[in-house]
């Protein structure tokens, strides 16, 4: 097989991290995690940015997302509200208003929350069924690409967020240049991913549980930082993703595992003392950054 080409520096000195065990036919694009939900395509690492991503891949496999039902995304809404409030509160550090967009807003638990701060909401979202959900809340939601819409509405937004999205980006890069565009001067960029070289990942080996087929893209803060400065934009911070958990949310999450009962008995018995807890776990980044304007080739 040929060397494949690093998505964030370019580069072609890149090897095999794991061989593919996945078939997108097969693929779940939803919440319904089974042990067959870790399968992935075939994951490469790049030597020079230490960037790691799925090489080869379906064609357009963002077409997989515009027919998703996600029954078991609506269980989880608690969680998601109270880590909105919590993201919100730390956004509100850089801007306190102005108009947010949204991409991959799903049901619209983000915007409700950042509408109800003073923010003018906005969000992008593919699924048909997901728009229908945020619509009849009375968000604005768009069903469009990044390009579509940075087409549209260029200098436009203050803010974009991205919630556990840019690790689907069949290209990144050329995501993150939309973006720039739909910013205002000035304007930020938020997002969480997960972190490939977290010790949770070295640990865990393929039972990480950024391990999925949906998941293409596999940052480092390294990579992450070097995507910003090659797209326009200067890193304002990067640091550990605060996340709400309840029991519901770790009974869904733990279901891809094969030996899950005995640490389910424990979480039980925690979740039990308080409803719903806040974690910083390694392995998942919440990065911000400025744009500039400026693209960097190094």
């Amino acid at each position: 097989m040929k060397k494949s080409q690093c998505p964030i520096c370019d580069s072609y000195d890149t090897y095999q991290w794991y061989k593919a065990n996945a078939n997108v036919k097969k693929l779940s694009f939803t919440y319904e995690f089974s042990p067959t939900a870790k399968k992935t395509f075939r994951v490469v690492r790049c030597n020079n940015c230490s960037h790691v991503f799925c090489d080869p891949l379906p064609k357009d496999m963002y077409k997989y997302y515009e027919d998703v039902v996600d029954e078991k995304y609506l269980t989880q809404r608690d969680d998601r509200l109270a880590t909105a409030k919590k993201i919100i509160s730390e956004i509100s550090k850089y801007k306190r208003k102005g108009k947010i967009l949204d991409i991959g807003c799903a049901t619209g638990d983000f915007l409700e929350v950042a509408k109800k701060n003073g923010f003018e909401t906005y969000g992008l979202e593919l699924s048909k069924w997901s728009v229908k959900i945020a619509r009849d809340k009375g968000l604005t939601v768009f069903r469009e690409s990044i390009k579509t819409h940075a087409k549209k509405n260029a200098g436009k937004y203050d803010i974009v967020t991205l919630w556990g999205v840019i690790e689907h980006f069949e290209n990144p890069k050329e995501e993150l240049e939309h973006i720039n565009k739909l910013l205002k001067p000035g304007g930020i960029i938020v997002l969480w991913t997960g972190d490939v070289d977290s010790i949770t990942s070295y640990l865990m080996g393929r039972n990480w549980w950024y391990w999925l087929g949906q998941h293409i893209q596999y940052f480092t803060r390294r990579s992450l930082y070097l995507l910003g400065k090659k797209t326009g934009f200067t890193q304002v911070f990067s640091k550990t993703y605060p996340q709400a958990a309840t029991y519901i949310r770790l009974e869904n999450s733990m279901a891809r595992y094969k030996k899950k009962r005995l640490i389910l008995l424990f979480f039980r018995l925690v979740f039990s003392i308080r409803p719903t807890w806040f974690l910083y776990l390694p392995g998942e980044i919440f990065w911000m950054a400025k744009k500039t304007n400026t693209k960097k080739k190094n």
